[in-house]
């Protein structure tokens, strides 16, 4: 971020934050971009400006929540201020530095909030998505490294969950082979970035952590979900290398993205899930080799307006 945040910038962290305590509830996803879609300058909700004219689709109880959360702007601006020494930065779905893969493939449900720590740079390019249980066997585990060093050979970033399994083993095969990584984060940021490797990683500016959840959140369900479905949206093709059948977040996540018509890639050599089969018949791009697996063919038709993918997070 910039020295100076902008007022616009502010405003609309106001409105989704919980950094900082506030007597009314943070918009969701939907309630936010209906908000600054109805209002054409953000920055006039901020206490002591001119109200500005909000409209339908707000109502008077939205409408309320705003004026609350907009309560708490000294005290947000303060803790923006900390966090952001301490080498984590806070980016709004309206700044510059916002990843715009976010809003093309997740439309409204695209998250209003990214806390992140590391080379924002890595957030506006199209990598390669490795995701995978946590408990793979020993040769997906050499699948996901493969897929990484190959992505780091091409000059492509991974981009994963951060989690045991086939998230860090991607990951730390990319950073060991000179490439750069992703990590979308479902739980504690802040935990994460003491682990002295992470940190000479990112001051190396080969690794940037993100996530849409407070920087201090432990892991849930929700989140893990939330988490899944921002990796498929920001990677041009996305490797499900393990997954169980019918249940999981790789399940999940790898459904939904091939009902999207993402470029979603299953393997099917060696280390394979049970569940790998069943998501090759619902649509997903079958592979054997790295190579073939790496090769971005796209998908038949890329989602747009009504087709974008619908994520709550």
């Amino acid at each position: 971020m910039s020295p100076r945040r902008s007022d616009r910038s502010l405003a609309a962290l106001l409105l989704v934050q919980r950094l900082v305590d506030n007597e009314a509830e943070p918009l969701g996803p939907k309630e936010f971009w209906s908000v600054v879609n109805s209002v054409d300058e953000p920055e006039r909700l901020l206490p002591g400006t001119v109200s500005p004219e909000v409209g339908s689709p707000i109502s008077s109880e939205l409408a309320q929540r705003v004026t609350q959360r907009m309560a708490a702007a000294t005290s947000l601006a303060f803790e923006l201020e900390r966090l952001e020494q301490s080498g984590l930065a806070v980016i709004s779905a309206v700044d510059g530095e916002y990843p715009l893969a976010l809003r093309e493939h997740l439309g409204p449900t695209a998250p209003p909030i990214l806390h992140v720590a590391g080379n924002l740079d890595l957030l506006t390019h199209a990598g390669i998505g490795v995701v995978g249980s946590r408990n793979a066997d020993a040769a997906a585990l050499d699948v996901a490294a493969s897929a990484a060093k190959e992505a780091a050979h091409r000059g492509l970033p991974i981009i994963s969950g951060g989690a045991r399994g086939i998230d860090q083993e991607s990951m730390k095969a990319a950073l060991d082979a000179g490439g750069t990584a992703v990590g979308v984060l479902a739980d504690s940021l802040v935990r994460l970035v003491t682990s002295p490797p992470v940190r000479r990683a990112i001051m190396e500016r080969r690794l940037c952590l993100c996530t849409p959840y407070k920087p201090t959140a432990g892991f849930s369900v929700a989140n893990a979900m939330g988490r899944n479905r921002l990796i498929y949206a920001l990677s041009g093709l996305t490797l499900v290398v393990s997954s169980d059948q019918g249940r999981g977040g790789t399940w999940e996540g790898a459904v939904e993205a091939i009902r999207r018509l993402t470029d979603v890639v299953i393997w099917q050599g060696a280390g394979a899930g049970p569940g790998n089969a069943a998501l090759i018949a619902m649509g997903g791009r079958p592979a054997d080799s790295i190579d073939d697996a790496l090769d971005p063919r796209g998908a038949p038709n890329r989602p747009s307006g009504s087709d974008q993918m619908s994520f709550g997070l």
